[in-house]
Protein backbone atom coordinates (compact mmCIF):
# COMPACT_ATOMS: atom_id res chain seq x y z
CA UNK A 1 0.00 0.00 0.00
CA UNK A 2 2.96 2.28 0.72
CA UNK A 3 4.52 1.18 -2.23
CA UNK A 4 1.37 2.29 -4.27
CA UNK A 5 1.15 5.43 -2.42
CA UNK A 6 5.18 6.11 -3.17
CA UNK A 7 4.69 5.61 -6.96
CA UNK A 8 1.82 7.69 -6.83
CA UNK A 9 3.39 10.62 -5.49
CA UNK A 10 6.38 9.94 -7.70
CA UNK A 11 4.20 10.30 -10.81
CA UNK A 12 2.61 13.23 -9.67
CA UNK A 13 6.08 14.82 -9.10
CA UNK A 14 7.21 13.81 -13.03
CA UNK A 15 4.17 14.99 -14.38
CA UNK A 16 4.60 18.35 -12.57
CA UNK A 17 7.99 18.31 -13.57
CA UNK A 18 7.26 17.82 -17.04
CA UNK A 19 4.85 20.69 -17.68
CA UNK A 20 7.35 23.05 -15.98
CA UNK A 21 9.94 21.88 -18.32
CA UNK A 22 7.48 22.47 -21.40
CA UNK A 23 6.52 26.18 -20.39
CA UNK A 24 9.98 26.68 -19.69
CA UNK A 25 10.97 25.68 -23.53
CA UNK A 26 7.82 27.36 -25.21
CA UNK A 27 8.82 30.71 -22.96
CA UNK A 28 12.36 30.18 -24.05
CA UNK A 29 11.23 29.57 -27.95
CA UNK A 30 8.96 32.78 -27.33
CA UNK A 31 11.71 34.78 -26.63
CA UNK A 32 13.99 33.60 -29.40
CA UNK A 33 11.64 33.80 -32.39
CA UNK A 34 9.43 36.72 -31.29
CA UNK A 35 12.70 39.05 -30.45
CA UNK A 36 14.13 38.43 -33.47
CA UNK A 37 11.61 37.81 -36.21
CA UNK A 38 8.43 40.18 -34.10
CA UNK A 39 10.89 43.66 -34.32
CA UNK A 40 9.75 46.17 -36.05
CA UNK A 41 12.69 45.41 -38.71
CA UNK A 42 14.81 42.86 -40.67
CA UNK A 43 18.28 43.12 -40.41
CA UNK A 44 20.07 41.86 -44.07
CA UNK A 45 22.77 42.47 -46.53
CA UNK A 46 20.54 41.85 -49.43
CA UNK A 47 17.10 40.93 -49.89
CA UNK A 48 16.57 38.62 -52.85
CA UNK A 49 13.45 37.68 -54.75
CA UNK A 50 13.45 35.18 -57.26
CA UNK A 51 10.65 33.53 -59.67
CA UNK A 52 9.53 30.15 -59.47
CA UNK A 53 12.33 29.92 -62.37
CA UNK A 54 15.23 31.03 -60.09
CA UNK A 55 15.45 34.44 -61.90
CA UNK A 56 16.46 37.19 -59.23
CA UNK A 57 13.46 39.88 -60.22
CA UNK A 58 13.88 41.79 -57.62
CA UNK A 59 17.22 42.78 -55.49
CA UNK A 60 17.33 44.97 -52.63
CA UNK A 61 21.08 45.68 -51.19
CA UNK A 62 22.80 48.22 -49.44
CA UNK A 63 26.26 49.22 -47.70
CA UNK A 64 27.89 52.89 -46.53
CA UNK A 65 27.45 53.89 -49.47
CA UNK A 66 23.77 54.14 -49.76
CA UNK A 67 20.96 51.50 -51.03
CA UNK A 68 20.03 49.90 -54.75
CA UNK A 69 17.07 48.46 -55.19
CA UNK A 70 16.84 46.72 -58.80
CA UNK A 71 14.39 45.54 -60.82
CA UNK A 72 14.68 42.79 -63.31
CA UNK A 73 13.40 41.57 -66.28
CA UNK A 74 12.18 37.37 -66.47
CA UNK A 75 16.03 37.41 -67.96
CA UNK A 76 17.36 38.42 -64.61
CA UNK A 77 18.77 41.96 -66.25
CA UNK A 78 18.84 44.87 -64.56
CA UNK A 79 16.13 47.15 -66.17
CA UNK A 80 14.96 49.87 -63.80
CA UNK A 81 17.19 50.77 -60.17
CA UNK A 82 16.40 53.14 -57.42
CA UNK A 83 19.85 54.18 -55.59
CA UNK A 84 20.13 56.44 -52.42
CA UNK A 85 22.43 57.81 -50.68
CA UNK A 86 24.39 61.32 -50.87
CA UNK A 87 23.34 60.85 -54.56
CA UNK A 88 20.10 59.43 -54.99
CA UNK A 89 18.95 58.91 -58.16
CA UNK A 90 17.06 56.65 -60.68
CA UNK A 91 17.52 54.85 -63.78
CA UNK A 92 16.29 52.96 -66.46
CA UNK A 93 18.06 50.69 -68.26
CA UNK A 94 17.41 48.92 -71.71
CA UNK A 95 18.01 45.00 -73.01
CA UNK A 96 21.74 45.73 -73.48
CA UNK A 97 22.06 47.39 -70.18
CA UNK A 98 22.70 51.09 -71.46
CA UNK A 99 21.38 53.82 -69.44
CA UNK A 100 18.41 55.70 -71.40
CA UNK A 101 16.99 57.50 -68.76
CA UNK A 102 17.68 58.73 -65.53
CA UNK A 103 16.29 61.10 -62.73
CA UNK A 104 18.66 62.64 -60.13
CA UNK A 105 19.12 66.34 -57.86
CA UNK A 106 21.69 68.60 -59.17
CA UNK A 107 24.45 70.20 -56.83
CA UNK A 108 22.97 73.62 -57.33
CA UNK A 109 19.91 72.47 -56.23
CA UNK A 110 17.27 71.25 -58.56
CA UNK A 111 16.68 68.18 -60.56
CA UNK A 112 17.63 67.07 -64.05
CA UNK A 113 16.05 64.52 -66.14
CA UNK A 114 17.92 62.88 -69.21
CA UNK A 115 16.73 60.70 -71.70
CA UNK A 116 19.67 58.81 -73.85
CA UNK A 117 19.30 56.80 -77.26
CA UNK A 118 20.07 53.09 -77.98
CA UNK A 119 23.43 53.50 -77.65
CA UNK A 120 23.19 55.51 -73.95
CA UNK A 121 23.91 58.72 -75.31
CA UNK A 122 22.29 62.00 -73.97
CA UNK A 123 19.72 62.96 -76.50
CA UNK A 124 17.66 65.08 -74.23
CA UNK A 125 18.28 66.69 -71.24
CA UNK A 126 15.97 68.88 -68.97
CA UNK A 127 17.15 70.46 -65.63
CA UNK A 128 15.88 72.65 -62.83
CA UNK A 129 16.76 74.71 -60.32
CA UNK A 130 17.55 78.32 -60.50
CA UNK A 131 18.84 77.92 -64.47
CA UNK A 132 16.58 76.07 -65.67
CA UNK A 133 16.98 74.83 -69.42
CA UNK A 134 16.85 72.16 -71.92
CA UNK A 135 18.55 70.62 -74.56
CA UNK A 136 18.60 68.22 -77.72
CA UNK A 137 21.74 66.08 -79.19
CA UNK A 138 22.59 64.00 -81.58
CA UNK A 139 25.85 62.13 -80.55
CA UNK A 140 27.67 65.18 -78.91
CA UNK A 141 28.77 66.58 -75.76
CA UNK A 142 26.90 70.21 -76.89
CA UNK A 143 23.20 70.02 -78.16
CA UNK A 144 22.15 71.08 -81.26
CA UNK A 145 19.22 72.54 -79.74
CA UNK A 146 18.85 74.55 -76.70
CA UNK A 147 16.95 76.65 -74.08
CA UNK A 148 16.38 77.96 -71.19
CA UNK A 149 16.88 80.91 -68.57
CA UNK A 150 20.32 82.35 -67.64
CA UNK A 151 20.90 85.13 -65.62
CA UNK A 152 17.64 85.93 -65.64
CA UNK A 153 17.52 86.01 -68.98
CA UNK A 154 15.76 83.16 -71.35
CA UNK A 155 17.41 82.15 -74.69
CA UNK A 156 17.23 79.82 -77.38
CA UNK A 157 20.19 78.51 -79.24
CA UNK A 158 20.38 76.30 -82.36
CA UNK A 159 24.31 74.84 -83.18
CA UNK A 160 24.76 73.24 -86.88
CA UNK A 161 25.52 69.50 -86.50
CA UNK A 162 29.44 70.35 -87.73
CA UNK A 163 31.39 73.41 -86.63
CA UNK A 164 30.55 76.25 -83.94
CA UNK A 165 28.61 78.89 -85.80
CA UNK A 166 24.88 79.04 -85.25
CA UNK A 167 22.16 81.68 -84.29
CA UNK A 168 20.70 82.60 -80.88
CA UNK A 169 17.69 84.21 -79.50
CA UNK A 170 17.94 86.52 -76.75
CA UNK A 171 14.59 87.44 -74.69
CA UNK A 172 16.20 90.06 -72.70
CA UNK A 173 14.68 93.95 -72.62
CA UNK A 174 16.15 94.92 -75.86
CA UNK A 175 15.37 90.60 -77.58
CA UNK A 176 17.76 90.62 -80.90
CA UNK A 177 18.72 87.86 -82.84
CA UNK A 178 22.17 86.82 -83.12
CA UNK A 179 24.78 85.05 -85.70
CA UNK A 180 27.92 83.43 -83.93
CA UNK A 181 31.09 82.64 -85.65
CA UNK A 182 33.63 79.63 -85.10
CA UNK A 183 35.17 81.87 -82.58
CA UNK A 184 31.83 82.55 -80.76
CA UNK A 185 31.92 86.00 -81.89
CA UNK A 186 28.65 87.73 -83.32
CA UNK A 187 29.44 89.45 -86.25
CA UNK A 188 25.62 90.12 -87.14
CA UNK A 189 22.71 90.88 -85.17
CA UNK A 190 19.37 92.25 -85.68
CA UNK A 191 17.13 93.90 -82.88
CA UNK A 192 14.46 96.54 -82.77
CA UNK A 193 17.12 99.00 -83.49
CA UNK A 194 17.78 97.71 -86.85
CA UNK A 195 20.51 95.39 -88.78
CA UNK A 196 24.16 95.47 -87.63
CA UNK A 197 26.70 94.29 -89.41
CA UNK A 198 30.15 93.97 -87.73
CA UNK A 199 32.33 94.73 -91.09
CA UNK A 200 29.50 97.05 -92.75
CA UNK A 201 30.75 100.17 -93.68
CA UNK A 202 28.73 103.23 -93.14
CA UNK A 203 29.22 106.17 -95.37
CA UNK A 204 27.22 107.93 -92.94
CA UNK A 205 29.36 108.64 -89.48
CA UNK A 206 26.84 109.17 -87.41
CA UNK A 207 24.27 107.01 -88.63
CA UNK A 208 27.24 104.51 -87.36
CA UNK A 209 27.49 106.04 -84.33
CA UNK A 210 24.14 105.35 -83.44
CA UNK A 211 24.23 101.71 -84.35
CA UNK A 212 27.51 101.06 -82.40
CA UNK A 213 25.46 102.89 -78.94
CA UNK A 214 22.79 100.71 -80.28
CA UNK A 215 24.99 97.25 -80.11
CA UNK A 216 27.54 98.35 -77.66
CA UNK A 217 26.69 95.35 -75.55
CA UNK A 218 27.64 92.99 -78.27
CA UNK A 219 30.50 92.08 -76.60
CA UNK A 220 28.44 91.03 -73.64
CA UNK A 221 25.99 89.08 -75.49
CA UNK A 222 29.14 87.33 -77.01
CA UNK A 223 30.51 86.33 -73.26
CA UNK A 224 26.67 85.57 -72.22
CA UNK A 225 26.51 83.08 -75.14
CA UNK A 226 29.73 81.31 -73.92
CA UNK A 227 28.14 80.75 -70.38
CA UNK A 228 25.15 79.60 -72.05
CA UNK A 229 27.17 76.94 -74.35
CA UNK A 230 28.46 76.16 -70.87
CA UNK A 231 25.41 75.90 -69.25
CA UNK A 232 23.76 73.47 -71.89
CA UNK A 233 26.97 71.50 -72.25
CA UNK A 234 27.64 67.99 -70.83
CA UNK A 235 31.28 68.39 -70.31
Amino acid sequence: MRSFKALFRLNQCLFFINIAVFITTCTALGFVFFGRFGSDSIEARQIVLRSQSGVPTIVLQGDEAGTLLTLNDSAGNARLQLQGGDFPALMMKNSEQEIIGTFFPLKGGGGALGLGNQAGEMATFIRGGDSPGIGFYRHAQVPQVAMGIAQEVPHLLLFPMTGREGMVVDGSQSASLLFFDNEGQVPVALSRYGLYQSAEEESDQEEQDKKEMSFKDLAEESSRLNDWRSMHSLD
